[in-house]
C-alpha cells in the first residue's frame, strides 16, 4: 500500500483530491499548509505528495525543496498542484525537483491518470483499481441503469382485479424517502411498528379510490387503478387523486414518527411516489401485478428522490384539464426498459371533479388526514378491517427480513475484510472501501458514501443479545452526538443495530488521532492550542448533560489543519436529562476509561460529572508538555492509587505558566478542580494576552 499526502488549503480541493483517489491501495493523508506538510512527511513517510505552490506558512516551493534535500524522503515523487499555468512556474517546480505538474482546476480522471502516471515511472505493478467513482449528474446516468422491483414480502391482493393480462392500468407506487436509514435505527418491534402505522395510513385512501391488488415490500406499496364503467372518474385521476392524499399526509405521519420514537432522532419521513400507466400481469395465484407498467412506476419512484418531487407521473397519467391537476416542473427521463427518453410531470396536487361516485353504498367511514379536510371518497368498514390485518402480518414479517438483511452484512463485515476476497459490500448508502482496523469488540472501516462520495469512518461493532445496556450505549452515541455541530465533536451521520451487531458512520479523519503526534513533548502553544479546543468541546457537551468518561489522545482526532475533534463517545453518560433525572446507561458501580487517564471518582465507581473529564484533560496536558503521562507503574493496582494519593508532578519550566491550570484540573476532589470547562478556557485566553 502507497501513503499518499495531499497539501493544500482549500478544504474543497483537498477533499475533492482525496475522494477522488480513495482505494484498498492508499494510506491517504492531508495537511492545510506548508508547515503542517512537513510535520506529515516527517511523520508518515509518504511515497507521493501532491502539493499547492500558494500555501500559507510555508510555501509549496519551500516545503518541496525541504522534502528533496532530506534523503529520508530520497524515494519521495511530488506532484505540484497550482492554478499557476505559467512556463515559469512549472519550470521552477522543475529545476527544485518535482516529478509531475497538474494545474488548477483539474477534474477526478486528470488527477487518477497523472497519479497513474507517477505509479508507473516508479516501477510498482500495483493495479489502480475503483479510485473514481464516475456518477453522470443527468438523469440518464440514474435511470438507465436502476434495478427491478425487490422481491415482494407479502402481497395483499385486496379488491382483486382479473387474473392474467390486464390491457390497460394507472400503476401507483410509493415508498418511504431513504426508508433503511431510519429502519437500521429501529429495533425490529418499533419498525413493525412504524410500517404498520404507515401502511394503514396510506392504504387508506389508495382503496378508497379504487385501488386493487395491493403488494406490500417493506415499505413499498404498489397498487392498480383500472377502468370501471360504472365511474365517472377516469382510472388515472384517481390514482393521482389517491397519490395526492398520500403526500398530503406524509407530515402527519412524520410528527407521529419523530415523537414515537424520540430517543432514535430520525430524520422526518418523506414519502416517494411514481404513477405510470399500461398493461400490466396479474398473478392468478397471487393477484401479484407485474410487467413493465409496474417496472416504470418504480423507477419514478426513485425518480420522486433525486428530482425532489413527492409525485412524479408519467404524460399519460398527467394528461388531465388544468381545472383538477396542478403541475409543477417538466422533465424527460431515460428508463431502462423504454426505447425512447420518458416525459414525467411533478404533481403538485389532483382535485376530484364535481361529480364523485361513492366507493360503496354501506356506512361511511372517513380517511384521515393531515388536515382534517372531508375526504372525497370514503371507505367500506370490512375493507378497513382487512387491510388493517394485512398490514399487520406485513409489517411483523418485513421487520424481521429487514433487521435480518442488517445483520447478514454486519456480521460479514466483522468477519473479514472483504477487500480480501474481492467483494463489494454496500451498507444503507455506503460503499466499502477497505478495513483500516479490527479490535475485540469492533471492526474499523474505510467507506464511501454513495450519494456523494464523501469518505467515511463505518465503526462495525458486535454487541451481546443477553446485555441490553450495550445496545443502549451505541444507540445513545448515535442520538447524543446527532444533536451537536461543534468544531470540535465528531460529525456522526448515520447509525443502525440489530439484537446482536450495530454500525456507526461517521466523520474521516485521515491525519489519525492526537496520540500519532505525541512522539515527544509539543510547544507551549500548541499544548494550550489543544488545551482550549478540547475544553470547547467538552464545555459543548456538559452543557447538554454529556460527560465522556473516556477522555485520552486516542479519542482526539486530527484535522488537516492541525485542530483537534472529540470523538468515540462509546460510553458517554447522561448525567440530566428532563426532569433532572440521571440516565445511567452502565450498571452500578461499573468503571469505564482508560486507567491512565482515569479520574479518582472514577476509578472509585463513584458519580462521574464534567470534572471528572477535565481530569482526564489534565493528564492530557501533562503528556503533551512532557511526552510521558504523570503516573506510570508496572501494576494497575498502584497505578489507580497514585491517581488517589500521589501529588500532581511540576511542569518543565517552560511550561510554567500552565502549572496553575494542572493543578486545578488535577485535584483530587471534584469540588477543587474547575466548575466548568469554559473557566479554564478563560484562564487560557488570559494566559495569551499576557503572553
Amino acid at each position: 500500500m502507497l501513503t499518499l499526502l495531499v497539501v493544500d488549503d482549500d478544504d474543497e480541493v483537498r477533499e475533492k483530491a482525496m475522494r477522488a483517489l480513495a482505494g484498498p491501495h492508499f494510506r491517504l493523508a492531508s495537511a492545510a499548509n506548508g508547515r503542517i506538510a512537513l510535520e506529515q512527511a516527517a511523520l508518515l513517510k509518504p511515497d507521493i505528495m501532491i502539493c499547492d505552490v500558494d500555501l500559507p506558512e510555508v510555501n509549496g516551493f519551500d516545503v518541496l525543496a525541504a522534502l528533496k534535500a532530506d534523503p529520508a524522503h530520497a524515494q519521495l515523487q511530488v506532484m505540484m498542484l497550482t492554478a499557476q499555468s505559467s512556463r515559469n512556474a512549472m519550470r521552477l517546480g522543475m529545476s527544485l525537483g518535482a516529478d509531475d505538474y497538474l494545474t488548477k482546476p483539474f477534474d477526478d480522471q486528470e488527477l487518477v491518470e497523472a497519479v497513474e502516471g507517477l505509479i508507473k515511472r516508479r516501477g510498482r505493478l500495483e493495479v489502480f483499481v475503483d479510485s473514481v467513482t464516475n456518477q453522470e449528474d443527468s438523469l440518464h446516468g440514474r435511470f438507465a441503469n436502476s434495478k427491478p422491483p425487490r422481491e415482494s414480502t407479502m402481497v395483499s391482493p385486496l379488491m382483486a382485479a382479473q387474473a392474467g393480462n390486464v390491457p390497460e392500468a394507472a400503476v401507483l407506487y410509493a415508498g418511504i424517502d431513504e426508508f433503511n436509514n431510519i429502519a437500521a435505527r429501529l429495533s425490529a418491534p418499533e419498525l413493525e411498528q412504524l410500517l404498520t402505522e404507515y401502511f394503514q395510513r396510506v392504504g387508506e385512501p389508495v382503496l378508497a379510490h379504487g385501488g386493487q391488488n395491493l403488494r406490500l415490500m417493506g415499505d413499498h406499496l404498489v397498487a392498480l387503478f383500472l377502468p370501471e364503467p360504472q365511474r365517472t372518474v377516469s382510472h388515472p385521476h384517481r390514482a393521482l387523486l389517491a397519490a395526492t392524499e398520500i403526500a398530503q399526509l406524509a407530515p402527519e405521519l412524520s410528527g407521529w414518527m419523530q415523537k414515537t420514537f424520540a430517543d432514535a432522532r430520525l430524520p422526518a419521513l418523506t414519502i416517494g411516489i411514481g404513477l405510470h400507466a399500461g398493461p400490466v400481469d396479474v398473478d392468478a395465484e397471487t393477484g401479484t401485478p407485474s410487467g413493465p407498467a409496474v417496472n416504470v412506476a418504480e423507477r419514478l419512484k426513485s425518480a420522486a428522490t433525486d428530482l425532489q418531487w413527492t409525485i412524479v407521473a408519467s404524460h399519460g397519467v398527467a394528461s388531465l384539464t388544468n381545472q383538477s391537476l396542478d403541475l409543477g416542473k417538466s422533465a424527460q427521463l431515460v428508463v431502462e426498459g423504454l426505447g425512447k427518453p420518458l416525459g414525467v410531470s411533478e404533481v403538485l396536487e389532483a382535485r376530484p371533479p364535481e361529480e364523485i361516485t361513492v366507493f360503496e353504498k354501506t356506512v361511511p367511514i372517513a380517511i384521515p388526514t393531515a388536515d382534517e379536510r372531508t375526504p372525497s371518497v370514503r371507505l367500506q368498514a370490512d375493507v378497513v378491517t382487512r387491510l388493517r390485518q394485512s398490514v399487520q402480518a406485513h409489517a411483523s414479517q418485513a421487520a424481521r427480513s429487514l433487521k435480518d438483511a442488517l445483520g447478514e452484512k454486519l456480521a460479514l463485515l466483522r468477519s473479514g475484510d472483504p477487500a480480501d476476497t474481492g467483494q463489494t459490500v454496500q451498507l444503507e448508502g455506503f460503499t466499502i472501501v477497505r478495513r483500516l482496523g479490527a479490535g475485540g469488540m469492533s471492526s474499523i472501516y474505510l467507506a464511501r458514501r454513495d450519494r456523494d462520495g464523501a469518505l467515511v469512518v463505518l465503526k462495525v461493532m458486535q454487541l451481546d443479545p443477553q446485555a441490553k445496556d450495550l445496545t443502549a450505549r451505541f444507540v445513545r452515541e448515535f442520538s447524543l452526538l446527532s444533536s451537536i455541530e461543534h468544531p470540535h465533536i465528531v460529525r456522526i451521520f448515520n447509525q443502525g443495530f440489530t439484537d446482536d451487531m450495530a454500525y456507526i458512520a461517521m466523520e474521516y479523519f485521515e491525519n489519525g488521532d492526537l496520540r500519532s503526534r505525541l512522539r515527544g513533548p509539543l510547544p507551549p502553544r500548541l499544548v494550550a492550542r489543544v488545551l482550549a479546543q478540547v475544553a470547547s468541546a467538552l464545555d459543548a457537551i456538559h452543557a447538554l448533560g454529556i460527560v465522556h468518561r473516556d477522555l485520552k489522545p486516542e479519542n482526539l482526532m486530527v484535522r488537516a489543519n492541525g485542530d483537534v475533534v472529540l470523538a468515540d463517545f462509546g460510553i458517554a453518560k447522561v448525567t440530566a436529562v428532563a426532569g433532572g433525572a440521571q440516565a445511567t446507561l452502565t450498571v452500578t458501580g461499573e468503571v469505564l476509561g482508560s486507567p491512565s487517564y482515569m479520574s479518582p471518582e472514577q476509578i472509585a465507581g463513584k458519580t462521574v460529572t464534567p470534572q471528572s473529564d477535565l481530569y482526564s484533560l489534565g493528564v492530557m496536558l501533562y503528556e503533551m508538555a512532557t511526552g510521558v503521562r504523570p503516573f506510570r507503574s508496572t501494576s494497575l493496582v498502584d497505578l489507580l492509587s497514585m491517581h488517589h494519593k500521589a501529588d500532581v508532578p511540576p511542569l518543565p519550566v517552560e511550561y510554567a505558566s500552565l502549572q496553575p491550570l494542572l493543578d486545578r484540573l488535577m485535584a483530587k476532589k471534584p469540588d477543587s478542580r474547575y466548575t466548568t470547562a469554559a473557566e479554564l478556557i478563560r484562564d487560557l485566553q488570559a494566559l495569551d494576552a499576557r503572553a
